[in-house]
């Protein structure tokens, strides 16, 4: 390989650092640790699913087998990122849209769920799980 074709070489390999350095900058720490979720560092804000991810897998142990339950963000018009997460994280439990009936259970994301047919059974940091009196 010629002196050249070195420095080519040499030269393009810094601006892919830079690049590499500037998209990980960009994405937030920490840069060395596992991310708590697949969504972490995806892009440079919240992902509107972080906190259903983080949410579920800690209801996952409160809820029967076979229980019909819903999740969604109170509020929140779009109702179906928190619905679909919830259809891969809970496969023991039969998961409905938010936009029919109301099942047994519903997980509410971020903001508190004020039909007074429910009652809050916990309460995490990312939401809460209510069940139907």
């Amino acid at each position: 390989m010629s002196r050249g074709e070195k420095a080519i070489v040499a030269g393009a390999t810094l601006i892919l650092l830079i690049a590499f350095i500037a998209r990980l900058y960009t994405r937030g720490g920490p840069y060395f640790q596992r991310p708590l979720t697949i969504v972490d560092h995806v892009g440079p804000g919240k992902h509107e699913t972080r906190d259903a991810l983080l949410l579920l897998p800690k209801v996952r142990p409160l809820l029967p087998r076979g229980a019909r339950v819903t999740c969604f963000e109170p509020g929140n018009r779009d109702t179906m990122p928190d619905f679909f997460a919830a259809v891969g994280q809970l496969p023991r439990q039969i998961v409905v849209s938010p936009n029919g009936d109301l099942p047994e259970y519903v997980i509410a994301i971020r903001q508190p769920f004020t039909n007074t047919s429910y009652r809050v059974i916990a309460q995490f940091p990312e939401g809460r799980l209510y069940r139907r009196d």
